[in-house]
């Protein structure tokens, strides 16, 4: 009996890793559809990548701007191949959710673009839900520079505004961290769902206490794009909630765009 549940969590510890790194090279094929979809022009492998709700997110002249997702693809001339190199810079997942970077340069117009992509898996495997950028101007044979250090500050603000305004139900905190019009996405029953922010707001009472305690455990930026992965705990529920936000820096403010979540009881 002892041989045979040694066994049994040997075996366990073996396959967790197995499955994690399935995963990963699951998502990577989803990146790659969509860095061969834009490269050779074939809008099917962007059909591919992309979730029906996919839009893309980016600042311009400190204003945020919005590309709907179908009118991206269209864009996208099948069969031309279009000069631009892209690589995958680093994923990072959480069950049925994840964040892509991926860095692609233009050597026509002498610029990078860093994408972070964000990432759920449904029945049919993953699909890119949203995208936002961060886009530089770069001459050949210089290396990237990495974001401006005084962007740090600024992004704990926002995100203890997120920890903070949600364990307190601070309305006025809460939404000051988010951008008007932010979805949540989560993955039910194998599909993709929707909440809006309005819906979620509504979950939280002004002054009320919620026993939930965050903390921020990985930020990525550029100068005018990030994620953040934030853990919350939920002791009255046993449970984790591990969230991916995807941020812009607009007006010297950073704000939430998306927020992705994934759940697991402890």
């Amino acid at each position: 009996m002892k041989k045979d549940l040694a066994f049994i969590i040997l075996f366990g510890l073996l396959v967790m890793p197995l499955n994690g790194q399935l995963e990963i090279e699951s998502i990577k094929s989803t990146l790659n559809q969509y860095i061969e979809g834009t490269a050779i022009g074939n809008q099917d492998l962007l059909r591919k990548a992309f979730h029906d709700d996919f839009n893309l997110f980016l600042v311009s002249s400190d204003t945020l701007r919005i590309i709907k997702g179908s009118d991206y693809i269209a864009r996208v001339e099948n069969g031309k191949t279009y000069n631009r190199i892209a690589k995958i810079i680093s994923i990072d997942q959480e069950h049925d959710t994840a964040i892509g970077k991926i860095e692609v340069y233009f050597p026509d117009r002498k610029q990078v673009a860093t994408d972070y992509l964000l990432l759920l898996k449904e029945n049919e495997g993953w699909k890119i839900v949203h995208k936002i950028i961060d886009l530089k101007s770069i001459d050949i044979g210089e290396e990237l520079p990495e974001g401006e250090t005084n962007n740090l500050p600024k992004l704990n603000e926002t995100l203890l505004n997120y920890i903070e305004g949600t364990a307190n139900s601070d309305v006025a905190r809460i939404t000051s961290a988010f951008e008007e019009g932010f979805n949540l996405y989560y993955v039910k029953d194998g599909k993709i769902t929707i909440l809006t922010g309005k819906n979620y707001l509504k979950n939280f009472t002004e002054g009320k206490k919620n026993n939930r305690i965050g903390k921020v455990v990985g930020i990525d930026f550029e100068d005018t794009a990030a994620y953040a992965k934030v853990e919350v705990r939920m002791p009255e529920r046993n449970r984790r909630v591990m969230d991916y936000l995807l941020l812009l820096k607009i007006k010297g403010e950073w704000r939430i765009i998306h927020k992705s979540f994934a759940t697991n009881n402890y």
